[in-house]
């Protein structure tokens, strides 16, 4: 059994501001073996990287993502007197074109809409356009969306995301057929973790910040670990 992926979650956020380039190239600096950052539409109809539905926690606006458009984005910046590492707002484009062929990456897409086919068919594209498809993989909660991306594409790679109610998800992804789960770590046992690789699914926990629980977790044949901090020093 190799040993899994390392996976930044939404690359480094301590020096750097989450979820941008520079974010990223610390984490990869600083032994991390993939990358894992947050998708959204933005209010122009481009995909962005940014977490939140609204602007409050990282610029102060008491606005929703949905409803700034990228060029808004583009005037803000990130407070710099809680980062040493500048970084901005940035298109998946822009993001993919500078870590394309480089490591695995997981675009984590934030909707939970019922349908989001203009989202879905905007990211299908992107992907396509910047030759990645065999680079990344998406995740979501939402498993409408997820079903949407196949139906879209069939060989573009979907994790499906869920934090409780460990076995009842096999039912939903029999509407899915997602390549990969990524269950949260208090779902990881070895019952769970069998079904999971009899189905033939990829197994990516989140979010393991603790080195006792990296280590307990060393026991499963995982994929991916999805960590805020454990990549540190994995070089």
């Amino acid at each position: 059994m190799g040993k899994p992926l390392i996976i930044a979650h939404r690359g480094e956020r301590i020096l750097a501001p989450e979820n941008t380039i520079e974010g990223c190239k610390s984490a990869l600096e600083q032994g991390a073996d993939a990358l894992e950052v947050d998708i959204r539409l933005c209010g122009s109809g481009e995909i962005i990287l940014f977490h939140d539905k609204t602007l409050m926690r990282h610029f102060d606006r008491l606005k929703l993502s949905s409803f700034t458009g990228l060029d808004e984005f583009k005037t803000f910046s990130f407070n710099s007197n809680r980062y040493s590492i500048n970084g901005r707002v940035v298109t998946l484009k822009e993001f993919l074109e500078e870590f394309r062929g480089k490591v695995p990456i997981n675009l984590d897409a934030k909707t939970l809409f019922a349908s989001s086919k203009g989202f879905a068919r905007t990211l299908v594209k992107d992907i396509a356009d910047m030759g990645v498809l065999d680079q990344v993989w998406i995740s979501a909660f939402n498993p409408n969306f997820l079903r949407l991306l196949k139906k879209m594409n069939r060989r573009l790679r979907v994790g499906y995301l869920f934090r409780n109610f460990a076995f009842a998800h096999r039912f939903f992804d029999v509407f899915i057929a997602a390549d990969a789960w990524h269950p949260h770590y208090h779902l990881i046992t070895a019952q769970f973790v069998e079904m999971a690789k009899q189905k033939g699914k990829e197994l990516y926990v989140w979010t393991v910040n603790k080195r006792q629980l990296l280590n307990s977790l060393s026991a499963f044949p995982l994929d991916g670990i999805i960590t805020d901090t454990l990549f540190h020093s994995q070089k």
